[in-house]
């Protein structure tokens, strides 16, 4: 997984940055969480997910929630962590 830092939010467009200081400018709606990433914050993304994106709004939610695949492997590229407080969540990307 790559890390990124958010350095920007506005609405739901997140600028992440990650070690090589390259920007991502990627549209990220989230669901059923308590508290939403804020700048500083860090997401670990599958380097897969991550290139595939193409500006299209992706949104996750619960591991366990209805929405998206079934998972079953931990490297599975539509798994994000969010780092929140010094807490990793894990969230699946939600389709539809």
């Amino acid at each position: 997984m790559i890390k990124l830092i958010i350095e920007n939010i506005d609405q739901y467009n997140y600028i992440l940055k990650d070690k090589e200081n390259i920007k991502y400018k990627i549209n990220i709606e989230f669901f059923d969480i308590d508290e939403l990433p804020k700048i500083g914050d860090i997401i670990y993304v599958n380097s897969k997910l991550l290139y595939n994106i193409n500006n299209n709004v992706v949104s996750f939610g619960k591991i366990d929630g209805p929405y998206g695949r079934e998972i079953i492997d931990e490297n599975d590229e539509d798994i994000i962590g969010i780092s929140i407080n010094n807490k990793i969540i894990y969230l699946k990307r939600y389709y539809g």
